[in-house]
């Protein structure tokens, strides 16, 4: 067998079914659910791995769906149960994978249960992983062996991007964003109209990997509220705003955040993009939105770890004093350079980000997986060369 697809029994496994179909060299697809008694010999293997932060990101994230999470009583008992059901999981597919001796495993994701312990279990087995997820331009998937988000293996160094492409023979043209579809139990918010002067910050989904695993200093939407607002105080700019928007896809609203304070504003009703291209700058922790806010031309400062946290692409905060500098470097009219913006994005486009949407599945979409997993395609070439 040359690769195992490991997958729950949703839509990701119906577009492995489709996949695998398409592909030219030996592939399965394992779905989650039925034990193995094999794994009972690997019991003690599984009692030595850690399952602490896995556990503990897990929490996060039902934190910020539901506040009985963080009940200590109910905190302990989980914890206790999900190191049972975790050790369980990780001696099942130890015992899978050894016995199947794939030549790499491909999953979705890999930040976040299940899926997080069946990487764990392929590391422990020194196993090649790729990993899959929306791809970080519209009309793209990303499929990487490091990883996705801050973890996948996109060079940091602005200089890759400057000695990349010099003959400038790659086209590119920014892509049409799509807007994302308001959760069906979102209400309906009128436009508003906006300040002369604002920074625009998107709010994220509180329980997604990107906050629970990207995320160092701002664990919720509230703190990233308090930390920008109070920033732009200390700026002592009276006629600069701060524009908050809530994440379409997340159910809840932050109505107790409306009108906390009169620097900042809520747009809700308003375009992503016309609020990107109406802002002095944009501020994110890890957002797509950044990447669409530097395709747009505009100055980006990032709180949390981003695949795009590069030197002169953006400015980075770690911590509440980086953020007031960074501001402060925004009105000294610090810019992004141009050239690193240019090359990195057709760096996604012609060489990271695989061409078609997973779900469609196309021929082009195939062929570029299957370049992808056998290692024939630039990317693994440039990656090598830069590593």
């Amino acid at each position: 067998m040359a690769f195992i697809f490991i997958s729950r029994s949703n839509v990701h496994a119906r577009y492995y079914k489709k996949l695998i179909k398409q592909l030219s060299f030996n592939c399965t697809l394992h779905i989650m659910g039925v034990p193995r008694l094999g794994a009972l010999k690997y019991l003690k293997i599984a009692s030595q791995v850690d399952f602490n932060k896995v556990i503990a990101n897990q929490l996060l994230r039902k934190q910020a769906r539901n506040s009985l999470w963080s009940n200590a009583v109910i905190i302990k008992v989980y914890t206790m149960f999900m190191l049972c059901v975790e050790r369980c999981r990780f001696a099942k597919y130890y015992d899978l994978l050894k016995s199947e001796s794939p030549e790499a495993l491909v999953i979705w994701n890999g930040n976040k249960l299940p899926n997080i312990t069946v990487c764990m279990a392929a590391k422990q087995l020194g196993l090649t992983t790729y990993f899959y997820e929306n791809g970080l331009l519209p009309g793209t998937t990303s499929l990487d062996p490091s990883g996705i988000n801050y973890a996948a293996s996109l060079p940091r160094n602005s200089q890759f991007y400057l000695n990349f492409d010099k003959a400038n023979q790659l086209p590119f043209s920014a892509p049409e964003l799509i807007p994302r579809i308001n959760h069906k139990k979102r209400c309906q918010f009128d436009a508003i109209e906006l300040p002369e002067r604002y920074l625009f910050v998107p709010f994220q989904v509180p329980h997604d990997t990107q906050i629970a695993c990207y995320s160092p200093w701002l664990k919720s939407m509230e703190a990233l509220y308090d930390a920008v607002v109070a920033s732009v105080r200390e700026l002592a700019d009276p006629n600069l705003k701060v524009v908050f928007k809530e994440h379409p896809s997340w159910h809840k609203h932050y109505a107790h955040l409306y009108d906390k304070d009169d620097v900042a504003i809520f747009a809700n009703g308003n375009c992503t993009r016309e609020l990107i291209n109406g802002a002095e700058a944009v501020i994110t922790i890890n957002s797509t939105v950044g990447l669409e806010s530097l395709l747009l031309d505009k100055q980006v400062i990032t709180l949390g770890l981003a695949c795009y946290n590069i030197d002169e692409l953006v400015l980075h905060a770690s911590d509440q004093a980086t953020l007031i500098k960074s501001l402060e470097k925004l009105q000294n009219g610090w810019q992004a350079n141009s050239i690193v913006r240019d090359k990195f994005f057709t760096y996604l486009k012609h060489v990271y980000c695989l061409p078609g949407v997973w779900k469609e599945c196309t021929t082009e979409h195939v062929e570029a997986v299957e370049k992808r997993l056998t290692q024939q395609d630039t990317f693994v070439q440039l990656s090598q060369k830069e590593s």
